[in-house]
C-alpha cells in the first residue's frame, strides 16, 4: 500500500498551510497558537493606547475575532500576498488584521 508523503510541519506557518491534514492534537496546537496571536494583538493595542498612541487596528470592528475568523483573514491575506508564505504566521496574522480592520 502506498501512502502520501506528509510535508514537514516544522513551523506554525507549515501547520497553517497544511491544516486540513493535521491530526486532532496538531490541530489543537495550531488553535492554541492562533488564540495566543489574537491575545497578543489585543495586548499590542492596549500598550499603544496606554502610551497615548493610536490603535494598530479597529478594536470594535475586530471584536470577537476567534481562531476560525483569523484563519480566514490569514488565508485571504496569503492569497493576495503569496510572497508572505515564508514569513512567520504571527506576522501575517497581524498584517492581515491591520489591513482588514484599519484604525
Amino acid at each position: 500500500m502506498f501512502f502520501k508523503k506528509r510535508p514537514p510541519l516544522d513551523t506554525p506557518m507549515d501547520h497553517f498551510r497544511h491544516r486540513a491534514d493535521l491530526s486532532t492534537d496538531e490541530r489543537a496546537v495550531l488553535d492554541v497558537y492562533l488564540t495566543g496571536v489574537i491575545h497578543a494583538m489585543s495586548g499590542m493595542n492596549a500598550v499603544q493606547t496606554s502610551n497615548g498612541l493610536g490603535n494598530l487596528f479597529d478594536v470594535g470592528a475586530a471584536h470577537g475575532l476567534d481562531v476560525r475568523g483569523i484563519e480566514e483573514l490569514i488565508g485571504a491575506f496569503l492569497t493576495q500576498r503569496p510572497d508572505m508564505v515564508n514569513q512567520p504566521l504571527g506576522l501575517c496574522a497581524v498584517i492581515a488584521v491591520m489591513q482588514r480592520y484599519p484604525a
